[in-house]
């Protein structure tokens, strides 16, 4: 039986592996271990371990009070260290990590000190922050890669990485391929800025900038999402207690149930923040996303996506052009909605044999063969 360790550190984390735990936790011969640790722990950023269906095998706190690019920094080292302690106990045949956050690069660093095999999903990617940094060293401790896209796949082979490249899809796509329209949202506009950690310093301006563009669109209601764990949210969370308090027609959302979000997403109005959700799921749903400042810049996007500065005027003038135009064509850029099913194989399947000389996992049907050799055919 093979022993796969999935280590789920944040609510959208816990969106984009849902579907590949769903088969894994059906497969007679794999002990799935779900490791829950950072803010996926914690009731104020969506208390994940509760909508998660499947046993917990660990438990490991790291977050720190404070959200500054030191805490991070610490949290990093702090998570490092259980999850070394984990590993050691667990000894897993596989260590699954995903995207970009801090405590993946945690996950990548505790597994590959102990030689254990690395799967890293949603490798390849390019935007602005510390996440590219990020996601580009975990792409080079991994042993096995599951871009999302054709592009994240192609700079994968650029960039050499070891071992097996499967470009299967975003694993959430499978979720938003499942998400209902819904008339009680269809009059609202969704706000979901999260800070930008290279900008610490003008996170309260930013914030200001996208109040005053909204405050005009009273026609509509309006679901501002309080910011992720990141360096800087501390002071956009200050500033958004600042508004609640001033106003009343703006109703303020701590998390959403990774399904009702995707609900409330393809039947707002329009998306605006710079969340990598208006990019990603929002590019297959056709929502109209009005994406402001530095923090997805390079992300490869759909047509659904107009990038603007952090100015009023240009986020309102955005805002008027994606409403007067509407839902877009649904795109595939980031998936088919059949991502979970293909990653779960290859990971079930994979020998330790052809991980350890990256001579690529064995395959069961259906894993997508053909776009092995798209990438170079590593």
């Amino acid at each position: 039986m093979r022993k796969i360790a999935v280590v789920v550190t944040a609510r959208p984390s816990f969106a984009r592996i849902r579907t590949v735990l769903d088969h894994l936790a059906v497969d007679p011969l794999v002990d799935l271990r779900v490791i829950m640790a950072g803010s996926a722990l914690l009731h104020h950023y969506g208390d994940v371990e509760r909508d998660c269906p499947y046993p917990v095998a660990a438990r490991l706190f790291s977050t720190l009070a404070e959200n500054t690019s030191e805490t991070s920094a610490t949290e990093t080292g702090v998570l490092t260290i259980k999850l070394s302690q984990t590993f050691a106990e667990m000894r897993p045949d596989l260590v699954v990590t995903i995207a970009d956050r801090h405590e993946t690069l945690a996950t990548a660093i505790a597994a590959s000190y102990q030689n254990l095999p690395l799967a890293h999903l949603q490798g390849g990617e390019h935007t602005g922050n510390i996440d590219d940094k990020v996601r580009h060293a975990v792409s080079s401790l991994a042993d096995l890669h599951f871009p999302a896209t054709a592009d994240a796949a192609t700079r994968l082979a650029q960039m050499q990485v070891k071992g097996h490249i499967l470009m299967a899809g975003c694993p959430s796509i499978d979720l938003a391929a499942r998400a209902a329209w819904t008339g009680r949202y269809q009059n609202s506009l969704v706000i979901l800025q999260h800070p930008v950690t290279t900008e610490e310093e003008e996170a309260r301006a930013q914030i200001d900038a996208t109040y005053a563009a909204i405050r005009s669109w009273r026609q509509y209601g309006v679901i501002w999402f309080w910011p992720g764990q990141d360096a800087g949210s501390d002071r956009i969370a200050k500033r958004l207690r600042e508004i609640e308090h001033t106003t009343t027609n703006i109703i303020f959302k701590r998390h959403m149930p990774a399904q009702e979000f995707l609900s409330l997403l393809r039947s707002t109005r329009v998306l605006v923040g710079n969340s990598s959700a208006g990019i990603r799921e929002g590019s297959y749903l056709g929502t109209p996303v009005v994406n402001i400042g530095t923090r997805q810049a390079g992300r490869q996007c759909a047509e659904n996506v107009r990038h603007v500065g952090y100015d009023a005027g240009e986020i309102d003038d955005a805002i008027r052009y994606q409403v007067d135009h509407g839902p877009y064509i649904l795109s595939a850029l980031y998936g088919r909605g059949d991502a979970g099913p293909r990653i779960a194989a290859v990971l079930a399947d994979a020998d330790r044999e052809d991980v350890d000389r990256g001579a690529g996992a064995s395959r069961k049907p259906g894993c997508a063969e053909q776009e092995l050799s798209a990438v170079g055919g590593v």
